[in-house]
């Protein structure tokens, strides 16, 4: 529309909603003059339809207007009422988006309608397509700067609605290389992550990610992992014989990683520092019943020094 032919109130009401950010409530409006309710809906309705203007409720009975800057908005010139419609449909469905389905339900719109409808909003990047992990096979709309929620998109390990198996694994080599680079010392959560944050990818991932990373590895039998006395979960690489088995316990030495992370963060619980934990059962080859450490950690050997424990521990595990 031909902002020339707009109403000089239309562009008075606009100018007062654009000069307050934070939004104008009908309050705002009657204590600046606008007491007439009949000549605000109708500014508001005409703004409304250039896409110049936002309406949301923000109480009982009460709207808050915010002023659409215009770049926004020259992309919603020209559009027409059933792209409103349908905008506003997608707008409410938020980062879980909305399916044409439900747009159609809202909307009373015929499907060919809505698919003609939000090619132009796709084409207009005011909404955009979201293939949903949650549904295999559809497609959600959201507005176009949202970030879909991970019940939607996956989270980190999805890619266009999409397993991505190379990214993982891109990812686990990158964690194998900054074990390698630190040649066996132990490494914190902490420093892995941030290693893997220098590097770019398709995404991002959170430090949780890199502990699931780190998980896989350590099933794989490729690192050894432990909680320090502060919680802090450290890192080492599992060496490997030369005929390229994992090291086995009870076949020679304890390795590096246990001594050393004992000297580095203080005193642990046996079991958290032991990396046979998880074969440890009841009845089994490995069981809380015989091993020593246990008992004579019950018995006090948390109270010593924490160098003095390390030592120790590191003598009684040379023992197998």
């Amino acid at each position: 529309m031909d902002l020339q032919l707009v109403n000089p109130d239309v562009e008075a009401f606009y100018r007062f909603c654009a000069e307050r950010p934070q939004g104008v409530t009908t309050e705002d409006l009657q204590a600046a003059g606008w007491v007439d309710q009949g000549q605000v809906m109708s500014a508001a309705q005409e703004l409304l339809n250039q896409g110049r203007l936002s309406l949301t409720q923000v109480g009982q009975g009460q709207l808050m207007y915010s002023a659409v800057d215009p770049q926004t908005a020259a992309k919603f010139r020209g559009l027409e009422r059933e792209h409103m419609l349908v905008y506003q449909q997608i707008e409410k469905a938020g980062d879980k988006g909305a399916w044409s389905k439900f747009i159609k339900d809202q909307t009373n719109l015929q499907q060919h309608t809505i698919t003609k409808v939000t090619k132009e909003l796709i084409r207009r990047q005011l909404i955009k397509e979201v293939k949903s992990v949650q549904h295999r096979g559809r497609k959600v709309f959201m507005l176009w700067d949202i970030e879909p929620d991970k019940a939607v998109s996956g989270g980190t390990w999805y890619q266009d609605g999409e397993f991505a198996a190379s990214w993982i694994e891109s990812l686990r080599d990158r964690c194998l290389q900054f074990l390698e680079n630190n040649n066996g010392r132990v490494v914190s959560l902490q420093d892995v992550h941030a290693f893997i944050q220098q590097q770019p990818g398709p995404s991002t991932p959170t430090q949780e990610d890199v502990a699931a990373i780190m998980r896989t590895l350590q099933l794989d039998e490729v690192v050894y992992s432990m909680q320090s006395s502060n919680g802090q979960m450290v890192y080492a690489q599992r060496q490997r014989g030369a005929n390229g088995e994992a090291f086995d316990l009870f076949a020679g030495r304890a390795p590096k990683f246990v001594t050393q992370a004992q000297d580095e963060v203080g005193l642990v619980v046996p079991c958290l520092l032991c990396p046979l934990s998880g074969e440890c059962h009841v009845g089994g080859r490995i069981s809380p019943e015989k091993c020593d450490y246990i008992g004579n950690w019950l018995k006090g050997t948390q109270a010593e020094p924490a160098a003095s424990n390390a030592r120790d521990l590191d003598a009684r595990m040379n023992d197998w």
